[in-house]
């Protein structure tokens, strides 16, 4: 077995509730059908044109979330970047079972695709997780994904997003201002503005304990400080992670909006971002 393919599997089950799509009822499973289906034919798609020519496939625009996905896929967002990404967007789904479904079962298939097991191999995946007495006594399928390939979607239900972040949005575009000038400017410049002139006493503190020389204790610190029930605080963690570890602007973006629970426009000019980002920076500074 391959062992990186393996990894994947054991992380799956340690990172997403997989219980709570097992549970789901009879009626709302049989939803499920085409989200697994167009993740089918998605991946279909990638084995012969590529997993960065998605965009190209008559399924992208299908349903907004896959397509916000897959969008930071064909952009090359780092694996592990997008792994966040997708994990954020599923724990903001606390109360509903089947918004929490829906996003791990487009996001695990995703990954899967990155990771680039086989189409057939995704498929019986992901219809493994609504579990083994459904699919035998209920859905009666056979084993076979084939039949699936041409099928017509009827994708229902679509995930409603909140229109905007409030008070989060300063924040946000305050730390990817300070991420930018980072590039530009260096760690040790953005750590003076962070310890000495922006004021915010919770960046200071997690920035400075992220801030070690030991990449595994600051993602280990990282990962047990993202625990935290309070958005604004994750927004902030993962600001300053995100300078640590030169994150790019535009993907940093994707991960404040999923903290917050935002669809964010698959289509969003990187230009609108970078235009605001230098707003916010001259602000900072003239403060």
């Amino acid at each position: 077995m391959d062992y990186n393919r393996s990894m994947f599997l054991e992380e799956v089950e340690l990172n997403f509730d997989l219980e709570r799509i097992k549970n789901l009822s009879v009626f709302d499973k049989f939803k499920f059908d085409d989200y697994v289906t167009l993740i089918y034919q998605e991946a279909l798609f990638a084995e012969k044109e590529g997993i960065r020519n998605l965009d190209k496939s008559p399924n992208y625009t299908r349903n907004k979330t896959y397509t916000l996905f897959a969008m930071l896929a064909v952009n090359g967002t780092k694996i592990e970047v997008l792994t966040e990404i997708i994990l954020n967007y599923a724990r903001s789904f606390e109360k509903s079972d089947t918004y929490y479904a829906k996003i791990s079962i487009m996001g695990i298939g995703l990954l899967m695709m990155m990771h680039e097991y086989p189409a057939d191999a995704i498929f019986n995946y992901l219809m493994f997780l609504l579990g083994r007495d459904f699919l035998l006594d209920n859905k009666k399928y056979d084993g076979c994904p084939g039949a699936y390939a041409e099928v017509e979607l009827d994708l229902v239900d679509a995930i409603e997003y909140k229109p905007f972040e409030g008070e989060l949005r300063k924040l946000k575009y305050d730390l990817l201002a300070l991420l930018k000038v980072s590039h530009e400017k260096g760690k040790a410049f953005v750590s003076d503005l962070i310890n000495n002139q922006y004021g915010n006493d919770e960046l200071k503190f997690f920035f400075n304990m992220m801030d070690v020389d030991s990449p595994e204790l600051a993602a280990y610190l990282y990962e047990e400080f993202m625990m935290s029930n309070s958005r604004h605080r994750r927004v902030l963690i993962s600001g300053a992670y995100a300078i640590l570890n030169r994150y790019d602007v535009f993907s940093t973006h994707y991960i404040f909006n999923s903290i917050i629970g935002k669809y964010s426009r698959y289509d969003k000019d990187s230009g609108e971002i970078e235009e605001e980002v230098k707003v916010h920076f001259e602000r900072i500074l003239k403060e």
